[in-house]
């Protein structure tokens, strides 16, 4: 990914977690993964990854509501890290593009 902004991490014996914000190509994507033995308690699998992807099409509207120019990528990853810096980035995000009207897509594995 382009411009890529980590927006969380945890690195400890029994999870680690990396939640990864940044343009593939000139999409803006979420990229989250957990694994480790918590996960596995959880999911029954040991790792879990997560993504938020908005095309190309529906970012003028992301980069409007933020005050930030059109184009303008690492203000964009830079804005948005403010709020989204945390480990519950993917629902956060999720909630923000819903309540702005803004479309997306989002997948889980498992």
């Amino acid at each position: 990914m382009e411009h890529t902004k980590r927006l969380f991490t945890i690195n400890r014996k029994d999870i680690k977690v990396t939640i990864d914000l940044g343009f593939d190509g000139e999409n803006l994507k979420l990229d989250g993964y957990d694994v480790g033995k918590m996960v596995s308690e959880i999911f029954g699998n040991s790792d879990y990854e997560y993504t938020i992807t908005i095309s190309c099409e529906n970012l003028p509207k992301l980069y409007e509501i933020n005050k930030v120019e059109i184009g303008n990528k690492k203000e964009l990853i830079k804005t948005l890290s403010v709020f989204l810096s945390d480990n519950k980035a993917y629902t956060l995000f999720q909630d923000y593009l819903k309540e702005n009207d803004i479309e997306f897509t989002s997948n889980t594995y498992n």
